[in-house]
């Protein structure tokens, strides 16, 4: 009778280990959903008045880049960045002017954020 207690015991905190392990990617997710939505909403207020406006809400910062990044050869001038606090300052969010969005990371290569982009499951640091 103890060993099947501790059996399940085991399966239960290993089940409560994946759960907030996926917990962590979903939030991931959102950070980026919300970030891409944050970049455009300020892309409409600069086509519209001329200037981004950062909401008042707590963690997230938009203001207008110049940086310039090369991805497998291709040069991409950023126009609109955003820092989330859900990035941990791992990296921010750029925007093109054609409304192409770029992870640029604080450690490795920047990298093109397509529309169908979700967090992968054990991210390269691991």
């Amino acid at each position: 009778m103890l060993k099947w207690v501790a059996a399940i015991g085991i399966v239960f905190f290993l089940g409560l280990c994946v759960v907030s392990y996926l917990y962590g990617v979903s939030l991931r997710n959102a950070g980026i959903i919300q970030a891409r939505g944050s970049l455009k909403m300020a892309y409409k207020d600069y086509r519209e008045h001329g200037y981004v406006t950062n909401y008042g809400a707590s963690g997230y910062q938009v203001w207008l880049s110049t940086n310039v990044v090369t991805i497998q050869g291709t040069r991409y001038q950023c126009f609109i960045t955003v820092r989330d606090s859900k990035f941990y300052d791992e990296g921010v969010l750029a925007m093109t002017t054609n409304q192409m969005f770029i992870w640029i990371d604080a450690k490795r290569a920047p990298k093109i954020i397509d529309a169908g982009y979700r967090a992968p499951l054990f991210p390269p640091r691991f």
